[in-house]
């Protein structure tokens, strides 16, 4: 009984293992698509000429879910500490406490460190553009390779435990 027991929670195991591999590749597809729609109303707010940076990033932080809302607000936090450290030193570590966006995700966000608050609107649009359409051009592969390898997890999590099961009995 114990034996069987130990097999059924070592075969779930094994599943539930691959299951949270493929449930983190989504994940990540997701957190760039909520960044990159935070980074649309960004450049949407910029391109109205409405309010300074700070007001913004405030007020977007608001609007905004998930993965963006969460960078708006560390981001608003650095602009109140602009006179301890600028955000072109301080952009970076935002950046990289975003781990769900994955390396990829993050790399196409670390040269908006040096356009935001630096620049004239219009070169902030066109950098936070780039980065927007970067982002989901990273985010279309990371999906494509997370339909693949999520059911490739997936099968290895059951397969893996099955083995295990009939190993084990």
């Amino acid at each position: 009984m114990i034996r069987l027991l130990g097999a059924t929670l070592l075969a779930a195991g094994c599943a539930w293992i691959g299951f949270r591999a493929s449930w983190e590749m989504r994940a990540r597809g997701r957190a760039m698509g909520e960044v990159a729609e935070g980074l649309e109303l960004l450049e949407r707010e910029l391109e109205l000429g409405g309010a300074p940076l700070p007001h913004l990033v405030d007020d977007l932080s608001g609007r905004t879910r998930g993965q963006a809302r969460l960078l708006f607000q560390d981001l608003r936090q650095a602009l109140e500490h602009l006179d301890r450290e600028g955000l072109s030193r301080s952009w970076p570590t935002l950046i990289d406490r975003r781990r769900e966006l994955g390396e990829s995700g993050r790399a196409c966000l670390y040269p908006l460190g040096e356009l935001l608050g630096r620049y004239d609107s219009q070169a902030q649009i066109q950098g936070i553009s780039a980065a927007r359409r970067h982002l989901e051009e990273e985010r279309e592969k990371d999906a494509e390779e997370s339909r693949r390898q999520g059911r490739v997890c997936q099968a290895l999590g059951l397969t893996g435990g099955a083995f295990l099961v009939i190993l084990l009995i």
